[in-house]
C-alpha cells in the first residue's frame, strides 16, 4: 500500500544514513544492563544457536550488555568472561542512569485531588489528597504520577502536583525548571552518559568521567542541564554531589547533623526496588535490595539517609525519602487500633446490610469519616450516631492504614492475568516516520504504549514490552517475544506517513483470521476515544503480524504527515484518549472471548 511503503522507504534512507554517521553498537555502554527473564538461559560462544554453550544464567540476575549483534546480546559475567545469549529473553534495564530511588516526593495543588488505582479517569478512586498532602512518587507518565500514600499505591493526575526535593524546596510538576542559578557539581558515577534531552530518549552526545566537575545551568526534575564543550546538555541527578552555587564552599560531609526524629520508628518502603548500600550516599557499594512494602526498623539518619537491619542481620543504608515513615514504633503499634472508612463521594448512600438490594438509613458526603466495625465481602460495617450501624459499598470509600483496596469489577476484570505485549515500533537508529514538524514516530511509539502499558499493569495484566528505550530491536526479535510468551494478545504501535498531506485517521491491520476480532475492537474505541477518521481494521502482511502465532495487531494511530494530526497526536488530551482506546478495545476483546 502508498503510505506503508512511502513510510518503509523513507525508514530505510534514515537507516543507512544513520549506519555511516553513527555506530550500531553505541546503546550497548556501560550503563544498560540485561536482566534475564527466563528460569535458566544458556551463554553461548557466539551470537547464534550454532555456537557452544559455555555457562548458564538465571533467571532475574543483572549482567552489563558490552555488545550486540542481530538479535543477540554480548554479557560480561560474573566470573571476568563474557558470552552470548538471545535477546529476547531478557529485559533491558538503563539502571545505572534511571535510579531506583526518587529524590522527590510530589505535593498536591488542590483540594480533593483524586487517587485512583490505575492511570487514568476510568479507574477506581481509592483515596484523595488535600492541598499541600505529601505522598511518595514512583514513577509518571505523561499524564499520570504514581505514587505512594498512606501505605496505598495509586495513581494522581500530573498537573494537579508539584513535586518536592529532598532539601524540602517546592517545584513545578513534571517538565518546568527548578532552578537558573549556575552551581558546579563533581560526578560520581564510574562513567556518566551525557544526553541531549533531560530524559533516557535524549541521544547520548558525550560521557563524563568519576569526579569531573560539572557546571550546573539549571534542574528539571531528577536531570541537571550543564555546559558541556560551549553547548547545553543533560545529565541525572543522582550522579553528582556536593552542588554548590558559584563561589559557595561545598557543604563538608564528613560530620552532617543527625535527625533524631524517625530513631527506631518503623519505615515502609515505597520504591517499587530499592537500593540498600554500604554507606549513607549514591556512592555507597549496594549491598542488598528492598521492594515495595517492605517494612524496615530506621536506627539512624543522616543527611537524608537511613540506616537500617536487613533480615539476615546486616546493616545498610536506604535513600530517607523513600520510606513512608511511621508515626510509632512497631512494639508502639496497638493492636486494636480503630480503622477509620472516608467518603468519596457526595450522596453516598449507607445501607442497612451488605448489598445494594437493602434499604438507605442515610447518606453521607465527600469527606465524611466513620468508624469501621467489620468487613463483609466487599462491604464495609460502619458506627453511624445513636448507636447504629450501617453497611456502604467498599469501592466507593478510602480506609486508612494498610487495609486492602476494594475494587469494584470493570475492564480490569477482563485484563487481570493476560499476557499482553505491547510492541513500540522502530527505536534505535530507525526512527520510523519523521512528521511535517519533526516528530519521530520512534518516539511517540514509545510514549503510547509506556501509558497503555501502565493502565494494563494496574488491571493485572502480565505486560511484556519488546524495547523499554530508544534501543533498535529486530522484527525477528518482536515475534521471538511474542512467541516466546505465548501472548494472548501481541499490539504492535505505529503512527502513519504517506506523501499525500491531506490523508488522515487510524487504521488497526490484522494479518491471519484469529487476529480480526483483536483489531476490529480495537479500532472501534480508538475511533470513539479519538474522534479521528475511521480507516477500518483491514488486512495487512507485515512480519510482526505474519509470523506471529499469537493473535496480534498493527495499529496506526494518526498521520504525523498531515500537520493538523501532527500536532494533535503530540498532545497529553490525545494520548490519553488513543491509550485509553487501545485499553478498552483491549477488553472488549477478551469479554467477547
Amino acid at each position: 500500500m502508498l503510505h506503508k511503503i512511502s513510510k518503509i522507504g523513507l525508514a530505510f534512507l534514515l537507516a543507512i544514513v544513520f549506519s555511516i554517521t553513527t555506530n550500531p553498537r553505541q546503546h550497548a555502554n556501560a550503563e544498560t544492563f540485561a536482566i534475564i527473564d527466563t528460569s535458566v538461559l544458556n551463554v553461548r560462544e557466539g551470537p547464534g544457536l550454532s555456537y557452544a554453550r559455555t555457562a548458564q544464567v538465571k533467571q532475574g540476575e543483572k549482567y552489563t550488555i558490552i555488545e550486540r549483534k542481530n538479535d543477540w546480546v554480548k554479557l560480561q559475567l560474573s566470573n571476568g568472561k563474557a558470552g552470548w545469549v538471545a535477546s529476547w529473553l531478557i529485559k533491558e534495564n538503563q539502571s545505572s542512569q534511571t535510579p531506583t530511588v526518587s529524590t522527590s516526593k510530589v505535593v498536591s495543588t488542590v483540594d480533593g485531588l483524586r487517587l485512583r488505582s490505575g492511570p487514568g479517569t476510568g479507574f477506581q478512586v481509592i483515596g484523595s489528597l488535600n492541598k499541600g498532602t505529601e505522598a511518595g512518587f514512583i514513577e509518571a507518565n505523561s499524564n499520570w504520577t504514581k505514587v505512594s500514600l498512606n501505605g496505598h499505591i495509586g495513581w494522581v493526575s500530573s498537573q494537579f502536583i508539584t513535586t518536592r526535593q529532598s532539601t524540602g524546596s517546592t517545584n513545578s510538576s513534571p517538565g518546568s525548571n527548578s532552578s537558573t542559578t549556575k552551581k558546579t557539581g563533581t560526578v560520581t558515577a564510574s562513567i556518566l552518559n551525557v544526553r541531549s534531552q533531560p530524559n533516557l530518549q535524549g541521544q547520548i552526545v558525550g560521557k563524563l568521567k568519576l569526579n569531573a566537575t560539572v557546571t550546573i545551568t539549571s534542574e528539571r526534575e531528577s536531570w541537571l542541564e550543564i555546559d558541556f564543550g560551549g553547548n547545553s546538555a543533560w545529565i541525572h541527578r543522582d550522579f553528582v554531589a556536593g552542588i554548590t552555587s558559584t563561589g559557595e564552599k561545598p557543604s563538608q560531609p564528613a560530620t552532617p547533623p543527625q535527625s533524631p526524629t524517625n530513631l527506631g520508628k518503623l519505615g515502609v518502603v515505597t520504591a517499587s526496588s530499592l537500593n540498600v548500600r554500604d554507606g549513607g550516599s549514591l556512592s555507597g557499594k549496594v549491598i542488598g535490595s528492598l521492594k515495595l512494602g517492605d517494612k524496615v526498623t530506621i536506627e539512624e539518619e543522616v543527611n537524608n539517609w537511613s540506616r537500617i537491619t536487613l533480615s539476615n542481620g546486616s546493616k545498610g543504608w536506604v535513600a530517607s525519602w523513600y520510606l513512608d515513615v511511621q508515626q510509632n514504633k512497631p512494639s508502639e503499634t496497638p493492636s486494636n487500633q480503630q480503622t477509620t472508612v472516608k467518603m468519596l463521594y457526595n450522596g453516598t448512600n449507607i445501607r442497612s446490610g451488605a448489598s445494594t438490594s437493602h434499604s438507605v438509613v442515610a447518606r453521607a458526603n465527600e469527606g465524611d469519616s466513620f468508624s469501621m466495625l467489620a468487613k463483609e465481602g466487599d462491604w464495609y460495617k460502619i458506627s453511624l450516631q445513636g448507636n447504629k450501624v450501617g453497611y456502604v459499598a467498599g469501592w466507593i470509600v478510602s480506609v486508612d492504614g494498610t487495609s486492602t483496596v476494594v475494587e469494584r469489577p470493570g475492564a480490569n476484570q477482563y485484563l487481570k492475568g493476560k499476557t499482553i505485549v505491547i510492541d513500540p515500533g522502530h527505536g534505535g537508529n530507525d526512527s520510523g516516520a519523521i512528521g511535517v514538524s519533526g516528530t519521530y514516530e520512534k518516539n511517540l511509539n514509545m510514549r503510547t504504549s509506556k501509558m497503555v502499558a501502565d493502565k494494563l499493569n494496574a488491571s493485572g495484566a502480565n505486560v511484556v514490552m519488546t524495547r523499554s528505550s530508544d534501543n533498535y530491536v529486530s522484527l525477528r526479535s518482536r515475534v521471538s517475544i511474542s512467541n516466546y510468551r505465548n501472548a494472548d494478545a501481541f499490539v504492535s504501535v505505529h503512527y502513519d506517513s504517506i506523501n499525500d498531506r491531506s490523508v488522515r485517521g487510524v487504521t488497526s491491520y490484522y494479518y491471519k483470521n484469529i487476529d480480526v476480532g483483536l483489531a476490529s475492537n480495537i479500532q472501534s474505541e480508538l475511533v470513539k476515544n479519538t474522534g479521528f477518521k475511521d480507516r477500518q481494521h483491514r488486512q495487512g502482511n507485515f512480519q510482526v503480524l505474519r509470523e506471529n502465532r499469537n493473535p496480534s495487531v498493527l495499529l496506526e494511530l494518526g498521520f504525523i504527515s498531515n500537520p493538523t494530526e501532527e500536532y494533535t497526536v503530540n498532545t497529553n488530551s490525545f494520548q490519553e484518549n488513543v491509550s485509553n482506546g487501545i485499553y478498552y478495545g483491549l477488553a472488549q476483546y477478551f469479554k467477547s472471548k
